[in-house]
C-alpha cells in the first residue's frame, strides 16, 4: 500500500491510498442520488404516459407515448417562451460578463482603501435576497414604464446578479500580475483593449463558471417574471410551464403533458451544461499547468 508522506512541523503525516472504504459510505450515497433523482424520475415518468392512466406515478406507464412531447413541442405558447428566454439570457449573460469584468478590473487595479471599501461594499450586496428588493424594484419600473419589456427584466436581473460576477472577477484579477497591464500600455494598448485582449482569455474558468451560473439563474427566474411580465406574450419558458400545471390542476387535468413540457424546458440548461463543462476543467488545467 503506498503512503503519501507529508511533513509539518516536523512530524511525518501518512494517508494512505488505496484503503478499502467502507460500505456505508457507498449506501448513503446511493441513497442521495436516488433522493436527489426521484422528482426527475417521477417528472419523466408522467411525460410518458396518456392522460387516462391513473396507476400510481412511481410504476412506469401502462402504456408508453410521445404524443406529450409532440404537442408540447408544437405547442405556439412554449415556442414563444424558447425565444423569449433565449433573448433574456443572452441579454443578462452579456450585462453582467462586460461590465461586470471592466468594473472588477477597475476594482482589482485601483488598490488603496477605497477599493477595499468598494469590494466588501460589493460583498455586502451579495447577502441581500432579492426578493427583499420586489416591491421598490416593482414600484420603480411601473414609474419608468419597464413592465413586460424583456430588455427592462434583463437590466434588472443583471443589476441582482453583478455583484456576485464582480466578486468572482475581482479574486481572480487580483492574482494576475500587474507588468502584462503595463507591458500593453508601453506597446499603445488602452484600458479597453488591455482588458480584453490580455486580461479577458485569462479569465477563461471564472466565465464560463459564471456563465453557467447566470444562464440557469435566468432561465429558471421565476419570482421576477411573474411581476414584472403580465403579458402572455412576454412570457418566459418558466413561466409556459407554470402555465401548464396551472391548466393541469383545473379542468383538463392533463398532468403528462404538463410534465413534458417542464422536461422540455429543461433540455436547453443540461445542454448548456453539459457543452461548457468541459472548457471549465481545460481552463483550470491551464491555470494550474502554468
Amino acid at each position: 500500500m503506498a503512503d503519501i508522506q507529508e511533513k509539518r512541523n516536523g512530524k511525518e503525516l501518512r494517508l494512505p491510498i488505496g484503503g478499502k472504504v467502507k460500505v456505508s459510505i457507498y449506501i448513503i450515497s446511493f441513497i442521495l442520488i436516488l433522493l436527489y433523482l426521484l422528482p426527475v424520475y417521477v417528472m419523466l415518468n408522467q411525460s410518458f404516459r396518456e392522460v387516462t392512466d391513473l396507476t400510481p406515478r412511481l410504476y412506469l406507464p401502462a402504456r408508453w407515448t410521445l404524443e406529450n412531447y409532440v404537442e408540447a413541442f408544437l405547442d405556439s405558447d412554449l415556442l414563444n417562451g424558447f425565444k423569449n428566454s433565449i433573448v433574456y439570457v443572452v441579454e443578462v449573460c452579456l450585462l453582467e460578463i462586460v461590465l461586470g469584468g471592466l468594473a472588477s478590473y477597475g476594482l482589482a487595479r485601483a488598490g488603496g482603501r477605497i477599493s477595499s471599501t468598494l469590494r466588501t461594499f460589493n460583498i455586502c450586496i451579495m447577502m441581500i435576497p432579492s426578493l427583499s428588493l420586489l416591491v421598490g424594484t416593482y414600484s420603480l419600473m411601473v414609474k419608468f414604464e419597464m413592465i413586460n419589456k424583456i430588455w427592462a427584466l434583463s437590466l434588472q436581473t443583471a443589476a441582482i446578479g453583478m455583484s456576485s460576477t464582480m466578486f468572482f472577477y475581482t479574486s481572480f484579477i487580483v492574482s494576475i500580475s500587474k507588468d502584462l497591464d503595463e507591458a500593453a500600455a508601453i506597446d499603445g494598448a488602452g484600458i479597453f483593449r488591455t482588458f480584453f485582449r490580455i486580461i479577458m482569455p485569462q479569465l477563461k474558468p471564472v466565465t464560463v463558471t459564471r456563465l453557467i451560473m447566470i444562464a440557469v439563474g435566468a432561465w429558471n427566474n421565476y419570482a421576477m417574471p411573474t411581476y414584472l411580465l403580465t403579458d402572455s406574450r412576454k412570457a418566459t419558458v418558466i413561466l409556459t410551464v407554470r402555465k401548464a400545471f396551472y391548466t393541469a390542476a383545473g379542468s383538463v387535468q392533463n398532468v403528462p403533458l404538463a410534465c413534458a413540457m417542464c422536461a422540455v424546458a429543461l433540455l436547453p440548461v443540461i445542454f448548456v451544461y453539459v457543452f461548457l463543462q468541459r472548457y471549465i476543467i481545460e481552463g483550470q488545467l491551464d491555470s494550474v499547468s502554468k
